[in-house]
């Protein structure tokens, strides 16, 4: 049987529509705040995609973009700007952020009623104890309407989670959890990765490392979650010149026939993530 490639970008399309009319169900178009520190190449081409999708939705995407040297005193002041503001209706702190900006504090200030990244301690609580009205985080989320697509469950299943961010892992091992998956959570102080990632009926991975995951990590017949994106240059043939490309956390090529379902990289987890932004966006305007 050949392997099934978790389309991303098939699945977001699938759902644009219904959620298109969403949006434009309501009174007014809402307004997403996205609040940007400092000049990130990467953290700049996020935003963009956002900004284009939310354009085609009808959602208005206010890009404020903050000096790398502001204090954390006129961070979260411009953060509580936008919790005052009633057409705004969902406020993002693009991460990460200097190293000097307590991150949890910034977070913090934002209203749990505008949380639509699922950060502030509130919706943690609520995600943490599977409510079904919790924000999830977007990549979460994203994950879990991608599975649901293809019909892949998690009850009962071993999830291997390979990472164990705040922003992504640890979330994504809590959802897993509360679908009655048995949850191993993997990072970089694990000993014998190989050993933990090949008992997995499930395997996400999202370390930041590009490749992390070859064809020993794996057993056949798992199905693999790639989180990561990672910019590398690609190997130079004769005299072509080497250009950057996107890959995952997971050697695509060298897994792809051994396992039953993977994500590609870019088009799979990535588009998924937008779309689930955005979803989540939605339901806070309904909430509000």
């Amino acid at each position: 049987m050949s392997t099934l490639i978790l389309d991303g970008k098939a699945v977001r399309d699938a759902r644009f529509t219904e959620l298109k009319a969403r949006i434009q169900a309501l009174i007014k178009p809402p307004i997403l705040a996205i609040v940007q520190v400092g000049d990130r190449e990467d953290t700049n081409a996020y935003i963009k995609a956002k900004i284009t999708f939310g354009e085609k939705l009808g959602v208005v995407v206010k890009h404020i973009k903050l000096d790398e040297k502001i204090s954390q005193h006129e961070l979260v002041a411009k953060v509580r700007e936008c919790n005052e503001d009633e057409n705004i209706k969902g406020i993002i702190i693009q991460l990460p952020l200097p190293i000097a900006i307590d991150q949890d504090a910034a977070i913090e200030a934002i209203l749990p009623a505008k949380d639509v990244d699922g950060l502030t301690a509130f919706n943690v609580k609520q995600w943490l104890e599977g409510r079904e009205e919790a924000v999830l985080p977007a990549t979460t989320r994203g994950v879990k309407e991608l599975l649901e697509h293809y019909k892949i469950e998690l009850f009962g299943k071993h999830a291997v989670i390979v990472g164990r961010s705040m922003l992504v892992g640890k979330p994504l091992a809590a959802l897993c959890l509360n679908e009655n998956a048995f949850v191993t959570v993997c990072h970089s102080k694990t000993a014998d990765l190989v050993s933990q990632t090949k008992t997995a009926d499930v395997l996400i991975v999202a370390a930041g490392k590009p490749r992390l995951i070859g064809a020993g990590h794996v057993q056949k017949g798992t199905t693999v979650i790639d989180v990561g994106i990672n910019t590398v240059i690609g190997e130079k043939l004769e005299d072509e010149i080497p250009e950057k490309k996107l890959v995952g956390d997971v050697d695509f090529e060298a897994v792809k026939d051994i396992v039953s379902a993977i994500t590609p990289v870019p088009g799979g987890v990535g588009p998924m993530t937008v779309l689930a932004l955005f979803e989540n966006l939605a339901d806070l305007c309904v909430k509000g």
